[in-house]
């Protein structure tokens, strides 16, 4: 049957009394009608649903709600701050460039969920839910909202660290209340920092309380409906624990990019602004993550702006790249042969002598020099 899910979690609320996960339901289910072409069929529904909170607003919420209210994200009991955070994603703003590879998967997991009552319908059960891990910058956050888009869902963002409660079982408590609200109706719960929750339980650095607050999300996570997507994302998937990793019907590695997707990313990036020395940008870029080169290519989208040019300076873009990956010797207080010398041991085909001179306004003669004295000095 079509929409048997919707249809379902509508009488399930009503049962319980519990008006917001009918009305959410409902919503849900007109939407999805409009877009099939049923569109007075989908206006009745919200015919119903507007009276239904007419009414609400008429009498006491007491006599219309059994159920707890879910209209808002629940507060931590001691600091009164909010779970996590609750964003409409569209799909517009929020596209993502990834390898086809990656892509094929993001694609696959879409479909799964797509196709979930299917699935239902034939007697395969669903777990929609998604393990997100790779190094900091590669599109984790960003991936997140690019499924609610896709779904068109509402999105909860919850950073797990913000979860954790100096008090004894008060991050259980916010375990249970947070994933309680997002159970309540159709939405993408996206835990970020995930590791903050799921270490490993034979941690020996790791407090007895902590230990209960794993087994805690785990069960949390198995309560949670067919119609919640669970996302969670980390940097440090190596610590996290083993039984969270079975919760966890696809798990996504996103990597660096490699030098097809950067180049990629740097014409998304630049736009109009894109320069013809792309290929010396995007060799420059190597090593680094998607937003490092994203807010290079901002600045330097700016400077060009701000000169009246209607391309951006590809030296000044490298520059700005090559600062990001090589601060700390940049940075580093020590005389500028010596900055020189190192960088050019540190990569000499990203480090050219023109490149040298260019970054520290000395002729090319003497980067030579520099370089040269530097080679004898150590028997090369």
């Amino acid at each position: 049957m079509e929409h048997a899910l919707e249809v379902l979690k509508i009488i399930e609320g009503a049962l319980k009394g519990n008006t917001t996960q009918v009305n959410s339901y409902a919503t849900l289910l007109a939407e999805k009608l409009e877009k099939e072409g049923l569109v007075r069929q989908a206006e009745n529904i919200r015919k119903k649903i507007e009276s239904s909170l007419s009414s609400t607003r008429s009498y006491s919420p007491a006599s219309l709600h059994s159920g707890p209210s879910t209209t808002s994200i629940p507060l931590d009991k001691e600091s009164r701050l909010s779970l996590g955070d609750e964003s409409r994603p569209i799909l517009e703003d929020n596209q993502v460039l990834f390898s086809s590879y990656i892509q094929n998967q993001i694609d696959e997991f879409l479909k799964f969920i797509e196709k979930a009552s299917l699935l239902e319908d034939e007697g395969v059960g669903i777990a929609p839910s998604m393990m997100i891990y790779g190094p900091p910058g590669c599109g984790k956050t960003a991936l997140a909202n690019y499924i609610a888009a896709r779904l068109d869902l509402p999105l909860i963002t919850a950073r797990c660290d913000s979860l954790i409660s100096s008090y004894l079982g008060s991050t259980s408590k916010n375990l249970r209340n947070l994933f309680e609200h997002a159970a309540s109706r159709p939405c993408v719960l996206f835990l970020d920092e995930f590791d903050s929750l799921a270490k490993a339980r034979d941690d020996q650095h790791e407090l007895g309380e902590l230990k209960r607050v794993v087994v805690s999300l785990l069960q949390n996570i198995d309560t949670l409906p067919t119609n919640t997507i669970l996302l969670a994302a980390t940097n440090h998937h190596e610590l996290l624990d083993p039984a969270v990793w079975r919760r966890f019907a696809y798990r996504l590695q996103i990597p660096l990019p490699d030098k097809g997707l950067r180049e990629l990313l740097l014409k998304q990036f630049l736009g109009k602004y894109v320069s013809s020395n792309l290929k010396a940008i995007v060799e420059a870029s190597h090593g680094m993550n998607g937003a490092v080169i994203k807010q290079a290519c901002q600045a330097a989208i700016r400077n060009a702006i701000l000169n009246d040019k209607k391309v951006i300076d590809s030296d000044d873009l490298i520059f700005k790249l090559i600062k990001h990956q090589y601060d700390e010797i940049i940075s580093k207080d020590i005389d500028v042969e010596e900055k020189i010398i190192q960088l050019r041991c540190a990569d000499s085909k990203l480090f050219t002598v023109q490149r040298l001179s260019s970054m520290f306004n000395i002729s090319t003669g003497k980067i030579s020099k520099i370089t040269t004295t530097s080679k004898d000095n150590r028997g090369v």
